[in-house]
């Protein structure tokens, strides 16, 4: 089954990032056999958490040590090339905190070790607790790394579709590419997941395959444009709530705006990168996700863009058609305060 080949792990407390429930399941890992004091237990205390260790478990304990969740995480994600078993290691941090074990991260990705990176809580919507647990730039870091495809989905219908590709891309080994695979998927590589603590109302709709494969790829219309629309708002993961706010409030005025979901800049970019290089060749009947999602609108169009991170993350869309970008995001360090409050500022 493949909860038995998942490994998770967390350089902090494991339950600031919600693992109790995974590790009450199964397990912390340790080598002895002999059981390791539990002192709640022993003194009779009640807990939600009943955490047993073993050389079972699949969960293990890190402390404060972002470099050591890459390096473990390298070293678990090359395990099919090492010993012939393939694991599914999952690590769990604060997003911020991405930025303390870049180095191996990056030699992680270098070695082609597959790996879930699970990003949470991000972003500056962690209001309360200020500029020292909030994030900005780590969705420009998740675009830039090879091997490493970033999503920051809004819903959780859309995580369940983003988390059963990962586990299938963790373990693909295609070398030989498909005409039209722009992002090279058959290859496989790690993921990225920044994610968000915050509580967002979850939309009850079906999700078709065509919708999942939307998602997969990067982007899809959450309220689709009319024809020639001169108006689109695009946002990206926690900031969903507020753009459907907008979106309604500007639709007394431009009816036929659309309102663009995007899954994952990663994806989108690359895509749209690719099929340039694509056309550039010869193959001018290749065309990217992106400039599939844009083509109903007008060429004067303009483009709001808004996400948790900085404005570079989303502000490239308007070089896909050559249309006005007012891009909104996190320029400056974060404060504590209150959700209204930090992202009016």
């Amino acid at each position: 089954p493949l909860a038995e080949r998942i490994v998770t792990t967390s350089p902090d407390v494991t339950v600031s990032t919600n693992l109790g429930g995974w590790v009450n399941r199964r397990g912390l890992f340790h080598r002895s056999t002999s059981t390791q004091h539990d002192l709640f237990s022993e003194g009779e205390v009640n807990s939600l958490r009943q955490w047993q260790s073993s050389p079972k478990g699949q969960h293990l304990e890190l402390g404060i040590a972002e470099n050591n969740l890459f390096i473990l995480l390298a070293a678990a994600g090359l395990s099919h090339s090492l010993f012939g078993e393939r694991l599914l290691p999952i690590g769990t941090l604060y997003d911020p905190f991405i930025d303390r074990g870049l180095d191996a991260l990056n030699y992680a990705c270098y070695q082609d070790a597959r790996f879930i990176l699970v990003a949470t809580p991000s972003g500056i919507s962690l209001a309360p607790e200020g500029g020292a647990h909030q994030s900005s730039a780590t969705p420009l870091l998740g675009m830039a790394k090879p091997g490493l495809s970033a999503f920051e989905p809004a819903y959780a219908d859309e995580l369940a579709v983003i988390l059963r590709w990962s586990f299938e891309h963790l373990q693909a080994e295609e070398k030989t590419l498909e005409p039209g695979d722009l992002l090279g998927d058959q290859r496989g590589g790690s993921v990225y997941l920044r994610l968000s603590t915050r509580r967002i109302d979850q939309r009850e709709r079906p999700l078709d395959t065509g919708l999942a494969d939307q998602i997969i790829e990067g982007g899809y219309w959450l309220c689709p444009p009319a024809d020639g629309a001169s108006l689109v708002i695009a946002y990206m993961g926690v900031m969903a709530p507020q753009a459907l706010e907008a979106h309604k409030a500007m639709t007394a005025h431009e009816p036929g705006a659309g309102l663009l979901a995007v899954t994952s800049a990663d994806r989108l970019h690359r895509g749209w990168l690719a099929a340039q290089r694509a056309r550039q060749v010869g193959e001018r009947e290749t065309t990217a996700a992106i400039e599939r999602l844009l083509e109903p609108l007008a060429g004067n169009a303009r483009l709001v863009t808004v996400s948790d991170s900085h404005p570079a993350v989303l502000s490239w869309l308007g070089a896909v058609r050559g249309q006005r970008v007012n891009a909104l995001g996190v320029e400056q360090f974060g404060q504590s305060g209150t959700l209204s409050e930090l992202y009016e500022t």
